[in-house]
């Protein structure tokens, strides 16, 4: 059977491209299909390591103009049996249709007018789904087989030894909106009572810290911000035993693999952009204004989602979630009995 030529456009951000995995692979398999794929340049790299991806496409949004003209010559050279928008904005739109592909696709929810470049929209407009189960809508339009939800990632060697000798926990401090940041303080004890607990802990993140960054200021924490490529952040997350992360890229990146997750979510919901899959746990003190999807906090108390969820308690659940892939694999870390108990704040209705 020839395989069908399939674009798609989905240019950002780096947790929506780890939720198109799943539906890239049922395509993949179930047409079948060749996979080229337009993206924002920033995040080609980690898909040259995506197994399902025959062709990435850079798109330079630093330059949109010239870059828009780079992308659709570049389009042009090639014919396209289906071009799939999977982002759903004006700007993904027009370089879906002026690819002139057979067949111009584009999701039932989208935004900025961008229906009008579609020749069809598929999918439910239902919202409160997990993305990865939006992404899948394409798959179902076109009665594939919804095969098991695979993320087919393959990253090089870690750049951080790994002996085994102690479990090891990544910290991702760091996030694209401020009412996502749990406080930087909190980080820092957390991590401070992890290394008493001979954990060997270390933080990832894209930026380098600044100077008065108290979670750099941790003896012993292996600090990694703004020092490893997309590939090399990938497998760091890939030998980790559980990651802690606010809702940010990195965390999606780590459920991908397969790692164990906690994350700290204040103003975003758990069922559309929670660690998919299973064995994970998402804290928050979940508070009636929660999630206000808002870059800006307007509760006058101020961000108590996220500010008044103690480093006690994502301590307590750290250690349980440590001893129990202790007993799945049958190691037996050195970790001392957890300090602080406190009530949990886990929503019952999270991923767990």
């Amino acid at each position: 059977m020839t395989a069908k030529r399939v674009l798609i456009v989905k240019l950002s951000s780096l947790g929506d491209l780890i939720h198109a995995l799943p539906t890239i692979h049922c395509l993949k398999v179930g047409l079948p299909a060749s996979i080229t794929w337009v993206v924002n340049a920033a995040y080609a790299p980690l898909l040259r390591h995506a197994e399902d991806v025959d062709e990435v496409i850079p798109f330079d949004r630093e330059r949109p103009l010239r870059g828009m003209w780079g992308v659709v010559s570049e389009l042009r050279r090639r014919e396209f049996d289906l071009v799939i928008d999977l982002t759903g904005l004006f700007k993904s739109a027009l370089i879906s249709r002026l690819a002139r592909g057979r067949l111009c696709l584009g999701p039932s929810y989208a935004r900025e007018f961008s229906w009008l470049f579609y020749q069809q929209q598929i999918g439910s407009s239902d919202l409160d789904r997990h993305a990865v189960e939006r992404y899948l809508d394409v798959v179902r339009a076109f009665k594939l087989e919804e095969r098991d939800r695979a993320f087919p990632l393959t990253f090089p060697s870690s750049p951080l030894p790994v002996d085994g000798s102690q479990p090891v926990v990544v910290l991702v401090p760091s996030a694209r909106w401020p009412t996502k940041l749990w406080p930087a303080r909190s980080f820092a004890d957390l991590a401070d009572r992890l290394r008493r607990d001979r954990v060997r802990v270390v933080a990832v993140g894209g930026e380098l810290p600044s100077p008065e960054d108290p979670l750099g200021g941790v003896e012993g924490v292996v600090d990694l911000r703004g020092r490893t490529s997309l590939a090399e952040l990938g497998a760091v997350l890939e030998h980790a035993d559980l990651i802690i992360a606010n809702d940010t890229g990195p965390m999606h990146l780590a459920a991908a693999l397969g790692r164990r997750v906690i994350t700290l979510m204040g103003p975003t919901d758990h069922r559309r952009t929670g660690p998919y899959g299973t064995g994970h746990r998402v804290l928050s003190t979940f508070p009636p204004c929660s999630p206000c999807f808002s870059k800006v906090c307007r509760n006058p108390a101020g961000q108590i989602c996220l500010r008044d969820l103690r480093p006690a308690e994502v301590y307590t659940a750290a250690t349980q979630m440590l001893r129990e892939r202790s007993a799945d694999t049958g190691q037996r870390p050195e970790m001392r009995a957890p300090s602080d108990p406190v009530p949990s704040t886990l929503d019952p209705s999270s991923p767990s």
